[in-house]
């Protein structure tokens, strides 16, 4: 049985048909080798004939005309190059009888569609029609000599036929052709060419629409000698100041009414929405951000400025309340790519009042339509203020204006942070640009309202406070033109004279007088913002001696000023104590500048000094005795020898300790720095008051006990602190239980009558007069003394009723009378209860808080003084502060001071101890401590300490080991024997670790 052969059919080209396939396939690398290899094919050299020519053309215009894979990419790149290769230059000799206008006419008879054409077919002939084109006017054959205009002005009418008959490719319509402008700028004699496209622009009524206005510009100023078409745009200029409302209108896609016929006025419908905005936008930004920003609207310049466009085209036509999600899309999308590319001059135009409105509004819930564009346009703030971050000043001032229209900042409108971001990327120019015009916000503003101006200067402070907190200075002594410095001095200045001083109406300078006055509310919060600042100056700069000296000079000089009146009139003693203490810091500020060996100790005295002087300032009345205390402290301190400077310090430690229990994180941080300054100076007395400051009770007791109050009810705080008390307190109560007992009636009696002395001396005095005398208006009325609503001061009254009445009235009476003074023994029990249980826990936060600070001041001394002998003192008052202490924050501060004092103490840095004696005593002490019943944490104390003490000892001696080893077999002996020792196993285990790397490090 024979096989039908295969017939093969003469006559095809089997690499041209794979050249034809590759040219469709999308990989990109396939298409361009197959590019290449039909180009070869077709080159010059290769002398094909018109047919030939001819027919490739034919193929690669239907290869565009096809959806397949990526047919259209790779059949224009091969016709452009076909074209430019063949027609491009000189004419090949096969060229010659196949002229352009001819290729033209290719094009257009296989991208026709005869006939009844589905949807799809149709597009993709259109598709292929304007590839086609397109690949004319890159390859330039239409514009050379042997090209005619008229060919040109066909592939024109084609493309611009397209743009009329199918909306959805007007765009790309238009962008070809403003391709084409380009690309005819490097045509020698352009000018015909020129001109037959934006006649035919016009002739088609596409002049107003977004591709017409890209084109119109670029001819405009490419193409000076070209003759623009008339009554179009005023002067010929779509960026005329009168234009820009029409402009606007057809930028988002809407009808002017105004087209050139009546037939043509569907044509500047684009029919459908697309997400990506039209480059007409960056044709207009470019020409718009050339040069230097416009200063004012005058009409000296006919043509709109940058702020102008924006304002109209942007901000009230795609932001507008009214505009729809997909036009705000757009305006967020011309932001996005406006805010990172536009010069630094330009960004502040990019925040209208619509657009930021806008912006809040979409930033502040998820649930918004737009918030993840919103989110972006900020991200893309950031991002640029990164790489640049003076341009940070744009967005921050707009934001911060934002805030000075309410009484809400951005963040929190937003509930971002981008504010707080912001400021902390930008540099110091632009932060010191904000704080002058945030200052000049706060002294004027453009309500009356006394709320309302409180509330947002309160928001203004707010936002200057957290500028100065982002800032960080390492020294101004020696740079007087910091940026730091500027805004620093000129927030300090600001923020005294307006806290301190009244402006009077009838200044000089009426331009600088507040609009409305501070209001004393006001007032007290810029102080209260003063004392943020200097805290953070003096936490995070190098020198804050030298600011806070500058901010309570700036008080002084504010005196001398007749246009201000200060809010505190310093009399008599008061005054006499502040002129010396204002030549006291002068002297120590003179004795700075000479640079001495003690130049630390001074800065710590002139920080003390000047904010000793403040507070005086703000009405504090232990801050004057303190300043007479300050000037003896400093004549001990700086100005004696060593046997007077163990006095001063010891001065010195009573007023940081004064300061550090007041709850302010200024006073936590000047005495943290004044304190560090004169570590080397404080000997074991000085130690005394902070250890003794450890060792107070939790509670009311130790309260008054610490600050020395009156105790007026000593057996209702003692029964109140009884939860606090030790064991053997408990236990002596235990012994006197018999008597308690049989006192218990008297206990009562005389409870309830303290109980009524204590709600007398505690309570509010307005409150308490209202209930005593509705009290006594009930006796009055019960007793028949007075009428129940005359005046209860009078004095005269009658009692002829008392006399009348018989036993059954006077028994009635008594009962009433009863029920009275019960209710009232009632109300003042429960209060009284009440008022207590506040104080028990008012005072336990005071301890608390005390006791933190104090263990804060310690840490410093450790770390800076633990090589001296005295620091050892310090072990056992830490070590029963963490089992006594009721607070889980107190106890692990000073866990975690043991753990540091021990992990420093290390080869060299060991304390210095000559009397081993002293040493042993101490770690029996230690073991002692461990014995008792405590927490996990307090053993490891305890076993940290102790095994500091043993380095300490093997450090002075090895054979101290023996002594030691004799300690420790006490303390295991005593938790064998003793069922009071509660030392835990944990405590042995360390010491066994300790012994096994002692061993081998031997």
């Amino acid at each position: 049985m024979s096989k039908k052969r295969r017939r093969e059919q003469s006559g095809i080209d089997v690499q041209l048909v794979e050249i034809y396939d590759d040219l469709a396939n999308e990989n990109e690398e396939i298409r361009f080798k197959a590019a290449h290899a039909f180009l070869t094919k077709f080159s010059l050299q290769s002398n094909q004939s018109r047919g030939q020519l001819a027919g490739a053309v034919r193929r690669l215009i239907r290869g565009l005309c096809s959806g397949r894979k990526a047919a259209r990419l790779g059949f224009s790149i091969a016709l452009t190059e076909l074209l430019s290769q063949n027609w491009g230059q000189t004419p090949s000799d096969g060229a010659e009888q196949l002229q352009v206008s001819e290729l033209v006419d290719v094009l257009i008879k296989q991208t026709e569609t005869t006939g009844k054409v589905s949807g799809q077919e149709d597009r993709d002939h259109q598709f292929g029609r304007l590839f086609g084109a397109e690949a004319f006017i890159k390859s330039r054959v239409l514009f050379q000599p042997h090209a005619s205009v008229d060919t040109w002005c066909r592939v024109l009418d084609n493309i611009y036929e397209a743009a009329k008959k199918k909306p959805w490719l007007r765009e790309e319509c238009g962008w070809i052709l403003y391709g084409t402008s380009q690309i005819l700028k490097d045509v020698p004699d352009n000018t015909p060419l020129v001109q037959a496209l934006i006649d035919k622009l016009c002739q088609n009524g596409l002049a107003k629409t977004p591709e017409g206005i890209a084109i119109w510009l670029n001819v405009r100023t490419d193409f000076p000698k070209v003759e623009l078409p008339k009554a179009i745009w005023r002067d010929e200029n779509p960026l005329h100041r009168k234009e820009k409302s029409r402009l606007g209108k057809i930028l988002k896609e809407a009808s002017t009414g105004e087209s050139v016929d009546e037939t043509n006025e569907a044509v500047l419908q684009k029919g459908h929405w697309t997400s990506k905005i039209h480059f007409v936008w960056d044709v207009i930004f470019a020409e718009l951000t050339t040069g230097e920003p416009a200063n004012d609207n005058s009409a000296k310049s006919k043509t709109i400025n940058f702020g102008e466009f924006w304002q109209e085209a942007v901000d009230e036509h795609l932001f507008a309340s009214s505009s729809s999600e997909e036009r705000k899309y757009w305006g967020f999308l011309l932001f996005q790519q406006l805010f990172s590319r536009t010069p630094e001059a330009f960004l502040s135009s990019l925040f209208t009042s619509n657009f930021k409105r806008c912006l809040t509004n979409q930033l502040a819930s998820k649930d918004r339509y737009l918030h993840l564009a919103a989110e972006k346009s900020i991200k893309s703030i950031f991002k640029r203020v990164e790489l640049e971050p003076s341009s940070a000043f744009a967005p921050l001032k707009a934001f911060l204006a934002t805030s000075l229209h309410g009484t809400s900042s951005f963040d929190q409108l937003t509930k971002t942070k981008t504010v707080e971001r912001l400021i902390n990327l930008a540099d110091d120019v632009s932060a010191c640009r904000l704080v002058h015009e945030l200052c000049s916000k706060l002294v004027r503003l453009d309500i009356q309202a006394e709320e309302d101006a409180a509330a947002r200067r309160q928001v203004i402070a707010d936002q200057v406070v957290s500028l100065l907190k982002s800032r960080q200075s390492t020294g101004i002594a020696e740079d007087s033109s910091s940026n730091v410095k500027t805004l620093v001095i000129e927030v300090l200045n600001i923020l005294v004279k307006y806290s301190y001083f009244s402006i009077d109406p009838s200044a000089s300078d009426r331009q600088k007088a507040p609009i409305p006055s501070f209001s004393r509310k006001t007032q007290d919060m810029l102080k209260s913002r003063l004392s943020t600042c200097l805290s953070h100056i003096v936490d995070k700069f190098s020198n804050p001696a030298l600011y806070t000296y500058k901010a309570v000079y700036q008080i002084r000089l504010n005196e001398g000023n007749k246009d201000l009146h200060p809010n505190l009139d310093l009399t008599g003693p008061v005054s006499e104590s502040i002129s010396t203490a204002w030549e006291s810091l002068e002297r120590t500020k003179l004795s700075l500048e000479e640079k001495p060996n003690n130049a630390t100790s001074l800065e710590a005295f002139m920080l003390l000094q000047s904010l000793t002087i403040l507070q005086v300032y703000n009405s504090n009345a232990d801050a004057v005795p303190m300043l007479d205390e300050l000037q003896s402290c400093y004549k001990l301190l700086i100005e004696r020898h060593d046997e007077e400077r163990q006095q001063g310090s010891g001065i010195l430690i009573e007023i940081l300790l004064s300061l550090v229990a007041k709850p302010s994180q200024l006073f936590r941080r000047l005495v943290q720095q004044v304190f560090s300054a004169f570590t080397s100076d404080i000997n074991s007395n000085d130690l005394q008051p902070m250890i003794k400051i450890l060792e107070t009770k939790e509670n009311l007791a130790g309260q008054e006990e610490m600050f020395d109050e009156e105790n007026e009810d000593p057996e209702s705080t003692d029964a109140a602190s009884s939860d606090d008390s030790d064991v053997e307190e408990v236990e002596m109560k235990d012994a006197n239980g018999i008597q308690a007992s049989s006192d218990a009636e008297e206990e009562d009696s005389r409870s309830t009558d303290e109980s009524l002395a204590s709600i007398d001396s505690s309570s509010d005095p307005g409150k308490e007069d209202e209930e005593l005398a509705a009290f006594d208006a009930k006796l009055a009325q019960a007793l028949k003394t007075r009428p129940p609503n005359a005046d209860a001061s009078a004095s005269t009254f009658t009692s002829s009723d008392d006399e009348d009445m018989d036993d059954a009235q006077m028994e009635a009476l008594d009962s009433h009378i009863a029920a009275i003074f019960k209710e009232r023994k009632k109300t003042l029990t429960g209060s009284s209860s009440k008022s207590k249980k506040s104080q028990q826990k008012d005072a336990k936060e005071t301890i608390v808080n005390f006791k933190c600070r104090v263990l804060e001041l310690l840490e410093i001394f450790v770390k800076q003084q633990h090589r001296k002998a005295v620091s050892l003192e310090l072990l056992m008052p830490l070590l029963a502060v963490t089992r006594t202490t009721g607070s889980q924050l107190v106890s692990s501060r000073a866990c975690n001071l043991v753990r540091e004092f021990g992990r420093m103490c290390k080869g060299k840095e060991m304390p210095e101890m000559d009397d081993a004696a002293s040493v042993i005593k101490l770690l029996k002490e230690v073991h002692g401590e461990a014995m008792r019943e405590a927490s996990n944490a307090h053993a490891s104390a305890c076993s940290q300490a102790s095994l500091l003490l043993v380095k300490l000892l093997v450090a002075m001696d090895r054979e101290n080991l023996r002594r030691v080893v004799k300690v420790y077999a006490s303390t295991q002996e005593a938790l064998l024997m003793d069922p009071k020792c509660r030392v835990k196993m944990s405590f042995f285990t360390d010491w066994m670790n300790w012994c096994a790397t002692a061993r081998l490090g031997r």
